[in-house]
């Protein structure tokens, strides 16, 4: 069996969405958290590069894990886009949100994307007669 037709277990997908999602999210804090992120990123994957379970098309989980960051931006700014405050009992806070509908069409657009380059015809398992 070759790495188009193998069978693929689901954790193999999740262990690199959780690639994608640190990198997106390390490249978003970059100024903060970032680099932590970004390392952790790049240890997962080289571990997923030296396991043979792990070397198959689930790699393309990478690209759905990217969309954390831009739909993560997206829910943070959803009462955007200008002035969002939020009362309390002993105070009001104001802070300028950007529109999230940008960060929601990228985030969507990595979503969608990872699901047609999965399901792609030739990437599940075949069937000889």
């Amino acid at each position: 069996m070759d790495a188009r037709t193998e069978r693929v277990a689901p954790w193999a997908y999740g262990w690199w969405v959780l690639v994608g999602a640190l990198t997106g999210i390390g490249v978003a804090g970059a100024l903060t958290v970032g680099a932590a992120f970004l390392a952790l990123a790049l240890v997962l994957a080289v571990v997923g590069v030296l396991v043979a379970r792990l070397r198959n098309r689930s790699a393309l989980g990478v690209v759905g894990g990217l969309a954390v960051a831009p739909l993560y931006v997206a829910w943070l700014n959803r009462g955007g886009p200008g002035r969002v405050c939020t009362v309390s009992a002993t105070q009001t806070t104001c802070l300028d949100a950007w529109s999230p509908w940008p960060f929601l069409a990228v985030g969507l657009a990595l979503v969608v994307g990872c699901a047609v380059l999965v399901g792609r015809p030739g990437h599940h398992q075949r069937q000889d007669h």
